[in-house]
């Protein structure tokens, strides 16, 4: 992806030194040239050195640091050839990239010259390896960031410090409750969930995967799916995490969307026939159920008389009923004018009766309103289970059964299957 070409600029040097820098052999994605002057004097005033120049210059030919600056700029990198390293001082030393010692051999000097190269190439690469990592993590819409184990973040992309609402210069070196806004208690407790985190990974070794909602500041509240992975220095021992966290509200919204329309029925927003068989098999987990199976009595002759519109106003009307009624019952709609009560135990008999005689006379009280349902009213048949294994579809045969009992003996009434499946036997 780059070339650079190097400015070997020798002062003072022995014509040997300068074949041995000539001779180099380039590196990959590297050209130079070398130049040879006896004196900082000697090279041209006007010369617009470019920024990656090398200067090798002996003290002896006059090679003053103030000299080669004001003749090379201040981006030149200065090596200082002398035989007085022990004099030189600490201003001096700054400004210097290394201090070889004269006499210069040509061993010392073909091994160093050739150290050189390869360390502005690792110093290029590294540059470069800098650069690929923050175009690709500022260009990425997720949140990335470096922490190291105590929790500080070191380094973040622009997705974080748009969420966080700071800057760059203002997240780096800071902690979460900081970052965050957080105070008090919260941000105590905010601080202790981060480090539990980083522990959790630490210990794992791994990749580790979690969810989160945070405030975001453009956003408002948001659901995160974040994932941590250890950093390892040389020795392989984990000095910190990077956190790769992405927005994915609206993916859970239409997640949650997808399973509504699955499960539920599009007018009366009840479960559905398939999702009442899948909850029963799935999750029953051993409790008792009881079954309320209820057909609403005279619903054809709406839809005939007043038509669809209001049998589905029917429909929506009896709905909302069994959801006031039935607050902590599985409620299900399935198919046409029949629906299922699920209640995940047996409850007391009498208590029961209660409820379903009080929804009848709401139902009854509701119909009553509404001159095209006046004739609608509810048959009811009620199957229970104790927590052994059995069929849901016969329990579901069972309350159908106790309901169809109840409408061949005058409609508007309940059964319970105990009680009549010895004359449905007979039958």
């Amino acid at each position: 992806m780059y070339h650079y070409q190097l400015e070997f600029v020798l002062i003072g040097m022995p014509e040997e030194i300068v074949s041995i820098f000539s001779g180099l052999e380039p590196l990959e994605r590297f050209t130079h040239e070398v130049k040879s002057f006896a004196s900082p004097a000697d090279a041209p005033d006007s010369c617009d050195w470019p920024l990656n120049t090398w200067v090798i210059a002996s003290d002896e030919a006059g090679a003053s640091v103030k000299a080669l600056r004001e003749k090379f700029g201040k981006n030149a990198r200065l090596i200082l050839c002398t035989s007085h390293a022990d004099k030189l001082t600490a201003d001096t030393l700054d400004e210097i990239a290394f201090v070889w010692p004269l006499p210069l051999t040509a061993t010392f000097a073909r091994h160093e010259a050739t150290r050189l190269l390869q360390k502005i190439k690792e110093e290029k690469d590294a540059w470069f390896n800098r650069q690929y990592v923050d175009l690709i993590i500022d260009t990425l819409p997720d949140m990335v960031w470096f922490k190291d184990m105590p929790g500080c973040h070191l380094k973040v992309n622009l997705a974080f410090c748009d969420a966080v609402g700071k800057t760059r210069e203002d997240v780096t070196n800071k902690y979460h409750a900081y970052i965050w806004g957080l105070s008090g208690e919260e941000a105590e407790y905010g601080e202790e969930v981060c480090r539990r985190s980083e522990e959790e990974v630490a210990k794992a070794g791994h990749t580790l995967h979690s969810e989160e909602t945070v405030f975001h500041a453009h956003r408002g509240l948001c659901e995160l799916s974040i994932f941590k992975t250890p950093v390892r220095d040389e020795n392989g021992k984990i000095v910190g995490t990077v956190g790769i966290a992405r927005d994915v509200t609206k993916e859970k919204e239409a997640r949650e969307k997808i399973l509504t329309l699955a499960r539920t029925d599009s007018l009366t927003g009840l479960y559905n026939r398939h999702y009442f068989y899948e909850r029963m098999n799935r999750h029953r987990k051993g409790d008792s159920i009881t079954l309320c199976y209820i057909d609403l009595d005279h619903f054809k002759e709406v839809n005939d008389t007043y038509g669809h519109k209001a049998g589905d106003d029917a429909m929506i009307a009896a709905s909302n009923l069994l959801k006031e009624c039935f607050e902590d019952g599985f409620i299900t709609r399935m198919g046409g004018d029949e629906f299922i009560v699920t209640l995940f135990d047996k409850p007391d008999r009498p208590a029961l009766e209660t409820r379903i005689r009080n929804f009848m006379e709401k139902a009854k009280d509701l119909f009553s309103k509404d001159e095209r349902m006046k004739h609608l009213s509810m048959s009811i048949g009620i199957a229970s289970s104790g927590p052994e294994d059995f069929e849901i579809e016969d329990l579901v045969h069972q309350s159908d059964a106790a309901m169809y009992w109840s409408k061949d003996h005058g409609r508007d009434t309940y059964a319970f299957y105990e009680d009549i499946c010895g004359s449905l036997k007979k039958e």
